[in-house]
């Protein structure tokens, strides 16, 4: 399954949002699922050197979830700029899309968000990035009939 062996932060003000995700994660078979209310909860979660595998925050408040997003991506926070982020919004705007394009995040779900799309956007965040295929040397074609 998707998430077995991993730990997953999830950092939204929504209570009932924060339960729902909960549980359709760990029936994505996360091994840990860490929740947070507050993106100032979740930075501490990260600066104490929890392991985290991938983050689910909610994009607004203050200090917002974006401000966490761009901070994780610079290395300003840890634990790493490249740990996959999947943004959690209300509301689906262009500069919103923008800038998650902007940061390289691997995700945005608009709430409220079906398992089935979760699924999807997990799916995607984690899977292995694709290794460029190296080149092969071009190899002469041999013709029916010639002896090799």
């Amino acid at each position: 399954m998707i998430g077995r062996g991993k730990a997953v932060l999830v950092i939204d003000p929504d209570g009932p949002v924060r339960q729902m995700l909960a549980g359709a994660l760990r029936l994505l078979k996360f091994e840990r699922v860490l929740l947070a209310e507050t993106v100032a909860e979740g930075r501490a979660a990260l600066a104490a050197g929890t392991k985290v595998d991938l983050a689910l925050i909610d994009w607004d408040g203050e200090p917002s979830g974006f401000d966490l997003a761009a901070d994780l991506r610079t290395g300003r926070v840890s634990p790493q700029h490249d740990l996959p982020i999947i943004m959690l919004a209300w509301k689906a705007e262009p500069r919103r899309a923008l800038a998650v394009q902007g940061l390289k995040l691997n995700g945005f779900l608009v709430k409220p968000v079906s398992s089935d799309m979760l699924e999807r956007k997990v799916a995607s965040a984690l899977a292995p990035i694709a290794k460029p295929v190296p080149l092969l040397k071009a190899v002469p074609k041999r013709l029916v009939g010639q002896a090799s």
